[in-house]
């Protein structure tokens, strides 16, 4: 069903909750696929504002783009499922950042999907990559309490 091993953390540094609403059903009556990775778009960037490393400004752009996504869709959300998505940072290199994901049941029961995204730090005012700040690292050690995210 899925090629990633179930390694994933029992719990994540972060859920954000998700309301499934009508309009992400498709005409299988579950919710397609893309709005699955809108629901993790969602949820990416409250972890990036919990855990301190983006304030919600756009000026000057983001800061980071995304380099890869990987997803395993293993069960079909319906409208009526409860639904939160867990994320927590599992890398930092030296210019890239992995942050692994489910999408899972509110009660943490049942995982819909789950996948990795690979972010890198990006300067927009010269578009191209540029090393992951070092209070990034600071900041999402800390919240992970993760020390390796310092080197």
């Amino acid at each position: 069903m899925t090629s990633l091993t179930p390694a994933y953390p029992k719990t994540f540094s972060y859920y954000h909750p998700i309301h499934v609403r009508y309009a992400d059903l498709d005409t299988l009556l579950h919710v397609n696929n893309v709005t699955i990775m809108q629901y993790v778009e969602s949820a990416r960037i409250g972890y990036y504002r919990a855990a301190g490393i983006w304030d919600g400004s756009m000026t000057g752009g983001f800061g980071m783009v995304v380099a890869s996504v990987h997803i395993d869709f293993l069960v079909s959300i319906q409208f009526s499922d409860e639904v939160r998505v867990g994320v927590r940072a599992s890398h930092v290199g030296a210019k890239s950042m992995r942050f692994e994901f489910q999408v899972e049941s509110a009660d943490g029961e049942t995982a819909f999907a789950r996948g990795e995204v690979v972010m890198v730090a990006f300067n927009n005012a010269e578009n191209k990559s540029r090393r992951v700040p070092q209070e990034w690292r600071e900041k999402l050690a800390a919240f992970e309490q993760n020390e390796k995210f310092l080197s």
